[in-house]
């Protein structure tokens, strides 16, 4: 099957390059893509790209039959850069991430999402706090969120008390303590943890709890990979195909590190722009740009 996907991918490679030669000469040189270049989103340096993706790059490389090099992003407004130079073709990208590339260049593919299990946005307050739903939020009490942007810790939850009716800038304090919001929690300096279904399973199992889920949403849009506007459409239908029917060889080499447990129950499926359109409106309701 490996063999059958890799000569269909050149197949699609070697007519879109004919297409480009139908074009001028020089047109062509420029548009051959005899390797791939990726980035992930969240991940700066290329030892840590190496570390948490190199099996997967390597198991890229097999799938799609073209090298694969790495491409070192320092954040979602390089991520745009780098796909407007063409100095990236693909980038593994959260969510949010992918909302805000899709504004500022609107012809990327959304290529295969990897579902995530569990990952579903909780606000948790401590048991003895007395705050038993939204309601009970009051001006003092502090909600410690995760990177501006983050879906899970900032984006969906925050949505989540405008929709009841809160003003975020004087009804709570927002108070951006990044990763350590949990630490930040399990020792009562914040009242409300933004986080997931998946995360509060995996904190009651190594800590003790006495905690409220006071509100739940729904399942979050899925992390994904993008392709650049400069991509042939044919090449990446094919890159797609190949890489839903090869999921589970490609997870199995995302989970070879364990920074990337999260995606222990993942696989990967087509993804759809119109999957994002409750981030985008949670955008808007925070009137972030």
């Amino acid at each position: 099957m490996k063999k059958i996907i890799t000569v269909f991918l050149s197949l699609v490679l070697a007519l879109s390059l004919v297409a480009c030669d139908s074009g001028s000469g020089e047109s062509s040189k420029k548009d051959k893509l005899e390797k791939v270049k990726l980035a992930v989103t969240g991940i700066e340096g290329m030892e840590q790209l190496h570390s948490e993706f190199g099996a997967f790059k390597d198991e890229l490389e097999n799938v799609i039959g073209l090298p694969v090099e790495f491409h070192a992003l320092t954040d979602t407004t390089s991520a745009i850069a780098a796909l407007e130079a063409k100095e990236v073709d693909l980038i593994l990208a959260g969510g949010a991430d992918y909302v805000l590339i899709k504004n500022s260049i609107e012809s990327v593919y959304p290529i295969a999402a990897i579902t995530r299990p569990g990952y579903i946005p909780i606000i948790l307050s401590h048991a003895d706090s007395g705050i038993n739903s939204i309601a009970d939020i009051r001006p003092e009490h502090i909600i410690g969120t995760r990177s501006v942007g983050s879906t899970s810790g900032h984006l969906m939850p925050l949505k989540a008390l405008v929709d009841a009716g809160l003003d975020i800038s004087k009804d709570v304090i927002v108070q951006v303590t990044g990763t350590a919001n949990e630490e930040a929690f399990l020792a009562h300096e914040i009242d409300l943890l933004p986080t997931t279904l998946i995360n509060y399973q995996q904190l009651r199992a190594r800590e003790y709890l006495r905690v409220n889920i006071i509100w739940q949403g729904n399942q979050l849009p899925n992390d994904l990979l993008v392709g650049g506007s400069h991509l042939d459409k044919a090449f990446v239908e094919g890159i797609r195909t190949a890489i839903i029917e090869k999921s589970d060889a490609l997870m199995s080499a995302i989970l070879v590190s364990k920074e990337n447990e999260k995606y222990a129950e993942s696989s990967f499926v087509k993804a759809n722009d119109s999957d994002y359109d409750e981030l985008r409106e949670a955008y808007k309701a925070l009137g972030i740009e």
